[in-house]
């Protein structure tokens, strides 16, 4: 009896023993998953954007064209842009004043103003009279409006 006594309890005493090594969650390796570990992430140049619509200030499309700022008219083919075209430029008369009575009578600047259509092949624009600035006729909204200065430059493109 005593024998079986002492099996008992060394069984007991072993049991505990090994059921001490098996507590929950130590017999199997749970993954803890940590963010953004091991998932595919888009680069961010590779991300998509919402499309940008043209706002409607920009009837023209002018926004498209800002790349010509700064470059001379000669490099510029007006055949290829959209729609209606404008070219305003600074404008000077030729006439054989000495400049004597210049300062007292100044003149508002003057523009000269050229028009051309899209798809048009001949090489000459629709030129239009030397006018005033205030002078320069209706605005229209879908034309593109190409602003030179007085070397030939483009320095501004916009609606009107």
């Amino acid at each position: 009896m005593r024998f079986m006594l002492n099996i008992v309890g060394c069984g007991l005493l072993a049991g505990s023993l090994l059921t001490g090594c098996f507590t929950p969650g130590a017999g199997d390796a749970q993954p803890r998953s940590r963010p953004n570990l091991g998932q595919y992430q888009i680069p961010l140049n590779q991300r998509p954007e919402p499309t940008r619509r043209i706002p409607d200030d920009d009837l023209c499309r002018s926004k498209l064209f800002l790349g010509l700022i700064g470059q001379h008219e000669g490099g510029i083919v007006f055949a290829t842009l959209p729609g209606r075209t404008r070219v305003v430029k600074p404008a000077e008369l030729e006439l054989d004043e000495d400049g004597f009575w210049q300062d007292t009578r100044p003149e508002p600047p003057l523009v000269e103003v050229r028009e051309y259509l899209s798809g048009q092949t001949l090489y000459t624009p629709a030129i239009r009279t030397v006018s005033r600035v205030d002078n320069l006729g209706p605005i229209i909204r879908e034309r593109l409006t190409v602003e030179l200065d007085a070397g030939g430059y483009v320095k501004a493109l916009n609606c009107r």
